[in-house]
């Protein structure tokens, strides 16, 4: 590795580490512009008030013992009242220690049990469909390029066009419908994973049948159009012109071609995969799968706070991790892209 490659690696992960504190100061800011309090709605159920805090410490009667209470579930919480900065600081601190709090909807599991305990079915459903879902749309992209304004690569453009506006959830419900309830050969409810058996793994099998299948078509599109749009405009080059003249196979020169358009989706794929959180709401929120997008879907409707801080920081730290590598490893193998940077 030479000199102008490291200069160009370690720009990139400054780069990205300044977007990282950008992200998460982003991350701490948002959350608290949110309107409501799942905090103010707890104490309020506790003890009978219907106003949230105020209408509890204006309560009366024990007014001391309620406002003891607050105190303490706000210390529990980090959510005592103090100056933004304070917050801000123990905020980073918490991300570095990875103390990130306790829950407030599933008190009192802290905010890292959480997310330990589910990242790997996430990750799971989001590594499998992305990697099939990357392969077969771009291997059909390549083949509708090659048969640019034949009637397949019509029927094809069509077909994928009408899937981009279907959402994943319809797809799953209709194919639920069909599948589980009407030919009952699929789970509908998550089976659970109590130990790693064949009889487990047969299992998780028959009941991602159909989520993973929906996911991984509403995947396709994206990659089928960012192949095919690619591989169209590269066909143009004269090298392949010249291929064609000599008489190369149309497979060989598909191949050829298509190993030179490969970079749009490659960059598709990391930002689908550092986006596969907030990606897989959709069926673990749909399923009750109990995912890392599960807990993120109830976080939002609940305004857990500390369990939604926890999760979008994952979200950031996978997103820049998928980007900075993807980036880094274009630099590294492609001389151009290393020269216009540094």
């Amino acid at each position: 590795m030479n000199l102008k490659t490291v200069k160009y690696v370690v720009y990139k992960i400054v780069t990205y580490f300044v977007a990282f504190f950008i992200a998460i100061t982003i991350n701490f800011f948002i959350p608290r512009l949110m309107p409501g309090s799942a905090l103010s709605t707890l104490i309020a159920a506790l003890t009978g008030a219907t106003g949230g805090i105020a209408s509890v410490t204006a309560a009366g009667g024990n007014g001391a013992l309620i406002a003891q209470n607050i105190h303490y579930l706000q210390a529990e919480f980090g959510l005592l009242p103090q100056p933004w900065y304070i917050e801000y600081y123990h905020y980073i601190l918490g991300i570095f220690t990875l103390r990130l709090g306790v829950s407030i909807e599933y008190y009192p599991l802290s905010v890292t049990k959480i997310i330990s305990s589910s990242i790997g079915l996430t990750l799971g459903e989001i590594i499998v469909a992305s990697v099939i879902a990357y392969f077969l749309g771009s291997w059909i992209g390549s083949v509708a390029a090659m048969r640019r304004g034949h009637k397949s690569d019509i029927i094809l453009s069509t077909i994928f066009a009408i899937f981009i506006t279907i959402p994943t959830f319809v797809l799953i419900m209709y194919l639920e419908l069909i599948f589980s309830v009407d030919f009952k050969l699929v789970m509908i409810s998550f089976p659970g994973i109590s130990a790693l058996s064949w009889g487990t793994l047969l299992r998780l099998l028959n009941f991602y049948a159909v989520p993973m299948a929906s996911f991984i078509v509403s995947l396709i599109p994206g990659f089928m159009f960012g192949m095919r749009n690619t591989m169209i405009h590269t066909l143009r080059d004269n090298y392949a012109s010249y291929a064609e003249i000599l008489g190369f196979r149309r497979n060989n020169i598909r191949k050829m071609v298509y190993r030179n358009s490969m970079l749009p989706n490659i960059t598709n794929f990391a930002i689908t995969l550092g986006l596969g959180i907030s990606s897989a709401l959709t069926i673990e929120g749909l399923l009750a799968i109990p995912g890392t997008g599960y807990y993120f879907g109830n976080a939002i409707t609940s305004r857990d706070l500390p369990l939604l801080e926890g999760i979008f920081l994952i979200i950031v730290i996978m997103l820049i991790i998928s980007l900075a590598v993807v980036e880094i490893a274009y630099g590294i193998l492609d001389p151009r892209v290393r020269g216009d940077q540094s």
